[in-house]
């Protein structure tokens, strides 16, 4: 491996781990989790965000290596304003999901010596669980066969919209050959991936914490979020008009 060509793969990788944590994209996975929080949904919303982001740049990239052309303007200012309706739709969702949460309070009445007493004890509806072989499975439903799809779709967008085009696409046209093209992209992808899924961790653990100490400031943050997302998805349309 030449030097010239380490300095690329380098400059791939770097270049990727900042271009992760750019604020639509953070926002964007944050709204994202902020609807059911848990480490685990964070992690893989993050994972699945990455997926979407490097796949597109890769194939775009190595399709208009070979062709010879550069992303066209129209689709990237499309891509731009469906970032700003996603990240306005993503907020109004989570506002939406703190509207109706599956909460049920099951009001029940003991006897006890002092007469009859009302409790009320909190439940949180689940997915309906099958049993197979006398071992419990938690069904997959549609639901979750979407929440799984619209990371990826997000990340799709995200790299087909702002930098990701000067960062991944145009470096990658430069080179000489398919090999270093596909070099570039692929650690340009790894180190987008790499830092979104440090974000998620981080981002997931923080929720966690949160939730474990006060259930009102978790709540609080939750909304922050989604007010946040709502504002930054404005932003990005009073940008792309």
């Amino acid at each position: 491996m030449t030097i010239e060509m380490f300095s690329l793969l380098v400059t791939g990788l770097g270049l990727g781990l900042l271009h992760a944590l750019d604020a639509d994209h953070v926002m964007a996975v944050s709204a994202l989790s902020n609807r059911k929080p848990s480490l685990k949904r964070t992690l893989k919303f993050s994972a699945n965000w990455a997926i979407g982001h490097g796949s597109v740049l890769i194939i775009l990239g190595l399709l208009f290596f070979g062709l010879g052309i550069a992303l066209p303007e129209a689709i990237q200012q499309i891509a731009e304003s469906s970032v700003g309706v996603l990240l306005i739709a993503l907020g109004l969702a989570c506002f939406w999901q703190f509207h109706k949460e599956k909460i049920v309070l099951n009001k029940h009445t003991h006897e006890h010596s002092q007469g009859s007493i009302e409790h009320t004890h909190l439940h949180v509806t689940d997915h309906v669980v099958a049993t197979e072989n006398g071992h419990e499975q938690a069904l997959e439903s549609p639901q979750q066969v979407k929440e799984a799809h619209t990371p990826v779709m997000v990340g799709i967008l995200h790299g087909l919209a702002g930098s990701a085009p000067a960062l991944a696409l145009i470096p990658a046209m430069m080179q000489t050959s398919l090999l270093e093209a596909t070099g570039y992209l692929i650690l340009f992808s790894a180190g987008v991936l790499f830092s979104m899924v440090a974000f998620g961790l981080s981002f997931g653990l923080v929720q966690k914490k949160l939730q474990q100490k006060s259930i009102r400031v978790f709540n609080w943050s939750r909304k922050v979020i989604a007010s946040a997302a709502v504002g930054i998805g404005f932003y990005w349309l009073a940008q792309a008009v």
